[in-house]
């Protein structure tokens, strides 16, 4: 049974891949689903007691790999303002960066659990939503200022820790 919230991640990463190349009229049902099982999956595991190393790694990947597909759907679907972009190849960067710091320094993938990253998360994933009701130049400060903030606190994190804790919260709560 302890593996059941690792099949809802699975799930999570087909749907990301299936919004890729499906027709749009499917983007919000699986768009959707794919937010809704990143909600269960973790929660479930926690709730259980079901929560495993791999979990973590498998739940990461699948928030980066709908983060990837997203980003290219909607690159590929909207204009979007050249700050933005750059925003966003900036906060790639610092990602990126910090991976590869955390590979070097702990010899995995260590993408955090921090509130910020899960405010970040929260905001794309309400993004389509939030559009609809707010420019797109005010909603996307909004956004860079948060994914910015949260991969420069993630950098600090990695780079800094003695230990890594992938659950870490805050910069203030690091070890």
């Amino acid at each position: 049974m302890k593996f059941i919230p690792n099949i809802i991640t699975c799930l999570r990463i087909l749907a990301s891949l299936l919004i890729l190349f499906v027709p749009n009229k499917w983007f919000f049902p699986l768009y959707f689903f794919a937010g809704l099982t990143d909600m269960l999956d973790g929660w479930l595991a926690r709730k259980m007691n079901w929560t495993s190393p791999f979990g973590t790694f498998l739940d990461s990947l699948a928030d980066l790999l709908f983060f990837l597909v997203v980003i290219a759907k909607v690159v590929l679907t909207i204009t979007l303002p050249a700050f933005l972009l750059w925003g966003a190849l900036t906060v790639a960067l610092i990602r990126c960066i910090s991976y590869v710091i955390g590979y070097f320094r702990f010899h995995q993938f260590t993408s955090l659990h921090t509130y910020l990253n899960k405010l970040t998360g929260l905001l794309l994933f309400l993004s389509p939503i939030i559009l609809l009701l707010i420019a797109i130049k005010t909603f996307g400060i909004v956004l860079l200022t948060c994914a910015l903030l949260s991969s420069v606190e993630e950098l600090i994190i990695v780079s800094t820790t003695q230990t890594l804790d992938k659950n870490v919260t805050t910069i203030f709560q690091k070890k």
